[in-house]
């Protein structure tokens, strides 16, 4: 399964169709230290290729994996002597800090996966409009490009048809006949770039993949539950998903456990929101209600007896003549109750739904598109609840049909919802994203499987089969947490994890908020929270194989170091996936992107907006003075107008139109 940790460059590159995938996709992580320099060839052509950038204006460092992918690969490519020219690079972002770069350039200096290489810094300003191979014919090759015969290329570089580029668990020494700016070069007419190599635009969205953090969890320190669960997988992104699908559909029955966060109580329940390409390996999600499918039975049954119950005293009551009915009190009907809560319903009705089963309770959607259609309509946009919901904020509805009110002291609900990424812009639109719904929420990006795979591989038995055994296991939880009562399990930190807590946060914090501004504040603060109910959920799976699963003391439910690993590990990995999801699926009113996905930055919008409908040369340059742009930036950005943002209209030499 490829994925930005164990995708290479160079293997994708490959044009033969050798490329060792099975070798990429089973490759380990490897800590590698790039200390050693660039040869002085490789050096100059990193700079000319940077100084041709710089020309252009052209910001490739704008989002965070871009930022973290050009460190990468200018240390693995360059070592100490590249400093310099990432600085000059991400200066071109106004999110830029001297401070904060110099920090994480000196990371991607220490560590490593040895995937991106240099290669993929070409491949970078390739996408932003750099000629390669005008910047290659500048200097004399050190080696053939090839060991063949050349074919060369539309820009004038060689290629070789035959050329075979090693796995990531080859080293790239192997390839010191082929420069990096050859490699890059050889690619320019081979299709797409993959996301690693560049920001994906709209129609580019459903390639957009984060990286995984299971393989760096240790099963067995794991809750057996969950690693039972977890190994039903083979792949790194379906055991990612099938812990985060446990992880949720389990917060949603754990109401009875509460902790204090930032002094507010809290309870376990999260929302995620799964972003998978048509044809992706999606489907495994819906076995995964086999984990709580026993608890929702039972509560169906119970209900289903109650009702039953009813009917027959009701018939009782019917038959009392109109003497005995003056003295006896009529059955009320018990509300249907369920633990999974529908989402093709009327706000009122999935507010009724919640109060019926206590205030608690899970969504589980596999069509969001169902729920779009619902929550657009005004009966049916309850996504003001499912705000409140996250904080255990109180809904209170009234209806003035039967004299109803409805009020829920602290809503406790869990959310997994599943998408396409054209779907999140019409499910989170931009009201949703400005609300703080979206933010509310953690992102999954899953990758396309774009092959054929055995449908008959392991048919022994179905994943839901596989998993029935683990909602035994957690029924059996659940009673006891049942069994204990409201608010009688409290969860905690001890206090090296909370300082650990915050020293991992803290820093992420600035990081984020220096790159994209204000609008990560509180998905980062958000994700806090999370990580801290995903500890929670973790401590309890764990008392899953105890016997009896709690002591008869109602002591504070301390958080092991294993269970707090794990929580920051998944937050560590999903920051990536939401910074993707934040940048280029959720829609944002303000934000124009050009047709390679960058962004246009906030002195450019600034400019953009003061320019009136018509301009000439003269009144640009003019509107630049007066906002202290040079004239040459301000010919720069509008040249970036005009070609990149296709918003301008050359009607003659110096006289544009917007629009």
């Amino acid at each position: 399964m490829n994925n930005i940790n164990n995708f290479d460059p160079l293997a994708w590159a490959g044009m033969d169709g050798n490329t060792n995938t099975a070798a990429n996709e089973n490759a380990q992580d490897t800590t590698v230290h790039s200390q050693t320099n660039a040869s002085a060839d490789e050096l100059a052509k990193a700079l000319a290729v940077g100084d041709e950038l710089m020309a252009r204006g052209a910001n490739i460092a704008e989002s965070y994996d871009d930022y973290l992918r050009l460190g990468f690969a200018l240390a693995q490519g360059l070592g100490p002597d590249g400093r310099e020219l990432y600085h000059r690079l991400c200066s071109q972002s106004t999110k830029y800090s001297e401070a904060e770069c110099e920090k994480k350039w000196q990371q991607c200096l220490k560590t490593s996966d040895g995937r991106v290489t240099l290669a993929t810094y070409y491949q970078m300003a390739n996408q932003a409009g750099v000629d390669l191979g005008a910047v290659n014919r500048q200097f004399v090759p050190l080696v053939p490009s090839c060991h063949g015969p050349a074919q060369h290329g539309n820009d004038g570089g060689s290629s070789c048809a035959s050329m075979i580029y090693y796995s990531d668990n080859q080293s790239v020494k192997q390839q010191n006949n082929i420069s990096a700016m050859q490699r890059a070069t050889s690619t320019q007419s081979r299709g797409t770039m993959a996301q690693v190599a560049q920001t994906p635009s709209g129609q580019e969205a459903s390639h957009l993949v984060g990286p995984t953090f299971s393989g760096m969890l240790n099963p067995d320190s794991l809750p057996p539950l969950l690693r039972d669960a977890m190994m039903t997988q083979d792949s790194a992104e379906g055991r990612d998903m099938v812990v985060l699908a446990m992880l949720t559909l389990a917060s949603g029955f754990m109401h009875n456990v509460k902790a204090v966060y930032d002094k507010r109580v809290v309870y376990p329940p999260f929302y995620l929101f799964v972003v998978a390409p048509t044809g992706s390996d999606k489907g495994m999600l819906p076995a995964c209600l086999a984990l709580v499918e026993p608890v929702a039975n039972e509560i169906r049954s119970s209900n289903e007896a109650e009702r039953c119950q009813y009917r027959v005293d009701k018939a009782k009551y019917d038959a009392l003549d109109r003497k005995q009915k003056a003295t006896a009190t009529e059955p009320e009907e018990p509300p249907f109750r369920s633990a999974i809560i529908p989402v093709n319903a009327s706000a009122t009705a999935f507010y009724q739904d919640l109060a019926a089963n206590n205030g608690w309770g899970a969504v589980f959607e596999t069509e969001a598109d169902t729920m779009t259609q619902t929550i657009k309509q005004d009966y049916g946009d309850y996504t003001s609840g499912l705000r409140k919901a996250f904080h255990h904020e109180p809904i209170e509805y009234s209806r003035r049909r039967d004299s109803e009110h409805v009020y829920i002291a602290e809503p406790k609900l869990s959310a997994l919802i599943t998408c396409t990424p054209g779907q999140v812009p019409l499910m989170l639109s931009p009201q949703n994203t400005e609300n703080g719904l979206a933010n509310r929420f953690l992102f999954y990006l899953q990758a396309g499987r774009h092959q054929w795979r055995n449908v008959f591989e392991d048919c022994e038995k179905s994943l839901k089969e596989q998993l029935a055994p683990l909602g035994q296991r957690f029924l059996r939880l659940y009673h006891e947490m049942e069994a204990k009562g409201p608010g009688k399990l409290v969860f905690t930190f001890n206090e090296e994890q909370k300082q650990n807590f915050n020293a991992f946060f803290a820093p992420l914090y600035n990081e984020q908020t220096g790159l994209f501004g204000d609008e990560l504040d509180a998905f980062v603060k958000r994700l806090g929270l999370v990580t801290f109910r995903i500890a929670m959920v973790l401590t309890l799976l764990r008392r899953a194989s105890q016997q009896p699963c709690f002591s008869p003391l109602d002591e504070p439910l301390v958080c092991n170091d294993t269970d707090f690993e794990t929580a920051i590990t998944i937050a560590d990995c999903l920051i990536s996936h939401t910074v993707q999801v934040y940048s280029h699926l959720l829609p944002h009113n303000q934000l124009i992107m050009s047709s390679n996905g960058r962004a246009m930055t906030q002195p450019e919008q600034a400019f953009w907006q003061e320019l009136p409908q018509k301009f000439t040369t003269a009144e640009f340059i003019e509107t630049a003075q007066s906002m202290g742009i040079p004239e040459r930036t301000a010919k720069r950005y509008v040249g970036s107008f005009y070609t990149e943002f296709n918003l301008l209209i050359r009607v003659q030499r110096g006289h544009y139109v917007k629009k």
